[in-house]
């Protein structure tokens, strides 16, 4: 599965971020991710905070989707339209993954303001993308599909999708939850094999867990 249509699937890096402004506040905003909702923790090696278009999960998405054909190129990036604002390219983030015997869960914090952040989650793809297809630049190519999901609110506001990916190795799907704190953006996302009810009850756990531990830490 490729970072090109879904970041929130890719782990980031512990990286430092000396020269970026923003580090300060992406270090807070990393201090109040989750360590643990259930049997799903935190794996610090594989997450990183700073600026949102200077983290490696960012660019290294970029570098994939800049070497992707689309058979509906309007679909390109279709669930992470709203990275491409610039009030959350500039903005301090946070991504942080976690270990889950289910399958692989992920976090994305933006410190925004409230106009912005709900602008960010505003943001959602044409109807057109609800299937279309990837060709990658080794000429392996990978079908997608994206739909809506009936998934309880969290925070001021938020939305559910869910993407289904179908290649040579079979079916893979990732569902997400995006949502507004006040001025906080979060998305959490759960990558695996199994069906939307399989995994809808740990997404509203886990995110309205985030939403309580920012309102404590920050």
């Amino acid at each position: 599965m490729t970072c090109a249509v879904t970041l929130a699937a890719c782990g980031g890096a512990d990286e430092e971020q000396a020269d970026d402004p923003g580090m300060e506040a992406a270090a807070q905003l990393h201090d109040a991710q989750p360590l643990n909702v259930g049997d799903v923790t935190l794996l610090p090696e594989s997450s990183e905070a700073g600026t949102y278009s200077e983290l490696v999960t960012v660019k290294y998405s970029e570098e994939v989707r800049a070497s992707t054909e689309l058979d509906k190129p309007e679909c390109m990036d279709a669930a992470n339209r709203w990275g491409d604002l610039e009030s959350v390219r500039d903005a301090p983030a946070s991504v942080a993954a976690y270990e889950w015997s289910e399958g692989n869960v992920s976090h994305i914090l933006v410190q925004l303001d409230e106009e912005s952040a709900a602008e960010a989650l505003s943001v959602e793809p044409p109807e057109t993308c609800a299937e279309y297809t990837a060709t990658y630049e080794d000429g392996s190519s990978s079908d997608y599909g994206v739909t809506d999901l009936d998934v309880p609110p969290v925070g001021d506001e938020s939305r559910s999708f869910g993407i289904q990916v179908s290649d040579d190795d079979g079916e893979n799907h990732m569902y997400t939850v995006m949502y507004r704190n006040g001025g906080l953006l979060g998305t959490t996302s759960v990558m695996g094999p199994g069906e939307a009810e399989d995994y809808e009850q740990l997404l509203v756990d886990f995110s309205e867990a985030a939403v309580k531990r920012q309102d404590q830490m920050l």
